[in-house]
């Protein structure tokens, strides 16, 4: 076995025999499925006592409207408006003025607090109040059944879309189903990139540190020991993708075996057909590859740079923005996977990795496709190559900090 084949090996093995990684593995599904459970659950738990508004209405037509609901009480204000800013009572959570006729001056309504109001407060009373002026605007009109015209008047279109190839076989697609499939494998590269690109880079550091750097380089070269490394921890990251890739299919075929879940499974199948998984997963193998390379070997440099973790910072903001900047462009890319920022965003390599992922399920022409590719390569040895040079020295040097004109110099050896 290859010297580079021995360090992957070390890699993979010491991570996956850990008892942390089985058992992170196992139970990361879990916590994320509690965690979003958890998420949902607490957000439907709503304030045990409902938030008092005092209503001071000039006009007294608009305070019989509001009702009371299980998050706020209406009361008509015993005082006007001055009074309750001069004795503020802190049992009231707002207080709202209307001045005036609201069809006549929308502006004549005012809520008042102390504190920032909260949306679901200016939900409640809009929604109460816009009913009632709709209607009497149309009564205004005295024209005989205009309510009935109006509603009868409107249509609800439920669009089907279906995608057709050149065989003529038709299948029905979702656009949301497919923005959601690609956020997911964005979001996948891009957690990938920081977790086990910091794994590498903390492995270089552990082992600068500890001086067992010094024995390794004796007799394995610093680019072997490199690519042993990165290629051992992706392999890692691969597999514990994978296990959670089994554990969700497992999943998803016994609930589709479970009565009256079948037809809903069926469905969500032709989904996956519509948008074509075999080749999202192949290009999510690639572009997963691609981007871990070439970030994690930036990683790893910076590890070498480095004698503790709050060196880091300083070398890893450039890096953190540009890949932070790739999700938010994937991100907004997925309202318009053919527009100029997902264009542009999925052919540069540095931010292919995270937004192409977002346009391959509404389909890419072959061009652009082979192009990013061939782009983010050459880009991967480029950077891998410069990586190396800065790993190479910067893994024997200790005590100091080195400032970014060492580091050209260490470029140029």
């Amino acid at each position: 076995m290859s010297k580079i084949g021995i360090v992957i090996r070390r890699e993979y093995l010491t991570r996956v025999r850990k008892k942390s990684f089985i058992i992170l593995t196992l139970l990361m599904p879990v916590l994320i499925v509690a965690m979003i459970g958890g998420i949902f659950f607490l957000s439907s738990i709503k304030d045990k006592q409902a938030k008092v508004i005092v209503v001071a209405d000039e006009t007294g037509e608009y305070l019989p409207l509001l009702k009371n609901t299980d998050q706020y009480v209406f009361i008509e204000a015993k005082n006007g408006f001055s009074e309750f800013r001069k004795n503020s009572d802190e049992s009231v959570y707002a207080t709202l003025v209307i001045t005036d006729d609201l069809l006549k001056n929308p502006n004549a309504i005012t809520l008042y607090s102390y504190k920032q109001i909260v949306q679901s407060a200016e939900t409640t009373i809009t929604s109460q109040l816009n009913e009632y002026l709709s209607n009497k605007k149309l009564d205004s009109y005295q024209i005989p059944n205009l309510k009935n015209i109006i509603k009868d008047s409107k249509v609800y279109l439920k669009i089907k879309t279906i995608k057709t190839d050149t065989t003529g076989k038709e299948i029905q697609t979702s656009s949301a189903f497919a923005s959601s499939v690609g956020l997911i494998f964005t979001t996948l590269i891009y957690m990938f990139i920081f977790i086990y690109g910091a794994m590498v880079m903390q492995g270089v550091m552990e082992e600068k540190t500890n001086r067992i750097v010094e024995v390794i380089v004796s007799s394995v070269k610093p680019f072997d020991l490199m690519m042993g490394k990165l290629i051992g921890i992706g392999l890692v990251g691969l597999t514990q993708f994978a296990i959670w890739a089994v554990l969700l299919f497992g999943v998803s075929f016994s609930g589709a075996l479970l009565p009256g879940n079948f037809n809903m499974f069926q469905k969500i199948g032709g989904l996956f057909e519509a948008v074509n998984m075999a080749a999202i997963c192949f290009y999510f193998i690639l572009f997963f590859i691609g981007g871990y390379l070439m970030y994690a070997s930036l990683f790893a440099s910076i590890g070498a740079m480095v004698n503790s973790q709050e060196d880091t910072q300083q070398y890893m903001m450039p890096i953190t923005i540009l890949v932070l900047f790739a999700l938010y462009a994937g991100i907004f890319s997925a309202q318009n996977p053919d527009g100029p920022l997902a264009f542009w965003a999925s052919i540069v390599p540095l931010t292919s990795p995270i937004v192409m992922m977002v346009r391959v399920p509404f389909g890419v022409p072959w061009w652009q496709m082979l192009l990013s590719i061939v782009l983010l390569f050459l880009t991967v040895i480029l950077i891998v190559k410069l990586a190396a040079k800065i790993y190479r020295v910067g893994i024997l040097m200790y005590g100091k900090k080195p400032t970014y004109g060492e580091i050209v110099k260490w470029l140029r050896y």
